[in-house]
């Protein structure tokens, strides 16, 4: 038996906006994600059964939360699931299996489950000897979730037990502009950060949020090159002034228990930006020191939140 264990970080989205829709539906983003050290630990066995034939690869999914799906419907079993119909005939047939020790809040925007994919991706790379490169570990990604590239780049810089040529690819970031269908990426280099990222008792469809943004007014947009260049520079009012999701257009209003818990972090006074991640539910603060993002968080949790502390990966 072969094991690898991959940290799975969460991310929050810096800025979100929406330029349009592709022809088959799917929607185009301009916005800058940033992976924070909060993290999922995954870890990936194979196990050889020489009774089967080569290629033969079964797949099992196991995790501390029980209402997760440990199915097809499972984005880590899907990337082994992909990475088996592509690459199992170069191993002897045999199980993977998948223990997933879940941190990051469900359905919260955090693409908790897209860097579990990302870490599958890792794993059976390194397990199956693969030697694919960063890049196409990113295009494997991107046949799995318009998150999961993202994952897979920032995961690479910040698991040790992978080879140096995957950490020290240029493509090893903690903070990427997405664009496209949010799969093609730009490497920017990302801000040193704490945070305390928060959570009403729910969760939201991102597929509702992305369908129904479109019947919202949206009268300011993040300006993604000022926010670029500000990351750059260190300027954090430019990057402050440009940290805007479009889509709180429609989920603040659709979702009350999200816009309540936004409005109780804004009246932080030590916190520096205050904005929602994702498709949402989860909000997160902004501080300059850890302590102001424990305070915070021991705040939260007296409003009976589900609250975490812990920082920006960079």
């Amino acid at each position: 038996m072969e094991e690898i264990k991959i940290l799975s970080f969460a991310k929050i989205n810096l800025s979100i906006d929406v330029t349009g829709i592709t022809e088959d539906g799917m929607h185009t983003v301009d916005m800058i994600m940033h992976q924070i050290s909060f993290h999922d630990d995954v870890k990936v066995r194979f196990i050889s059964d020489h009774t089967k034939n080569r290629g033969d690869i079964d797949i099992k999914v196991s995790t501390n939360r029980y209402y997760l799906p440990v199915d097809e419907r499972n984005l880590a079993y899907k990337a082994a699931a992909l990475t088996s119909s592509l690459y199992a005939d170069k191993v002897p047939g045999g199980r993977v299996e998948i223990d997933i020790f879940k941190r990051i809040p469900v359905a919260a925007g955090l693409a908790g489950g897209s860097g579990n994919g990302a870490a599958v991706l890792h794993g059976l790379n390194q397990l199956w000897n693969l030697d694919l490169d960063l890049p196409e570990l990113c295009s494997l990604g991107a046949r799995l979730g318009s998150d999961v590239p993202f994952c897979v780049m920032g995961q690479a810089g910040y698991n040790f037990c992978l080879p140096k040529s995957i950490r020290k690819d240029k493509l090893a970031v903690s903070c990427a502009r997405a664009t496209g269908t949010g799969t093609a990426l730009t490497p920017l280099r990302g801000i040193k950060r704490s945070l305390v990222i928060a959570k009403p008792p729910m969760g939201v469809s991102t597929a509702e949020v992305y369908r129904e943004i479109d019947h919202c007014e949206i009268s300011k947009r993040p300006d993604n090159d000022a926010l670029a260049k500000g990351i750059m520079n260190k300027n954090f009012t430019l990057i402050y002034d440009n940290c805007i999701n479009v889509l709180e257009n429609y989920t603040l209003r659709a979702y009350p228990e999200v816009k309540k818990l936004k409005a109780l972090l804004s009246q932080n006074a030590r916190a520096e930006k205050v904005l929602m991640s994702g498709s949402g539910p989860t909000v997160f603060a902004v501080f300059d020191s850890i302590s102001g993002a424990k305070e915070a968080c021991e705040m939260l949790r007296k409003h009976r939140y589900e609250a975490y502390w812990t920082k920006t990966t960079k």
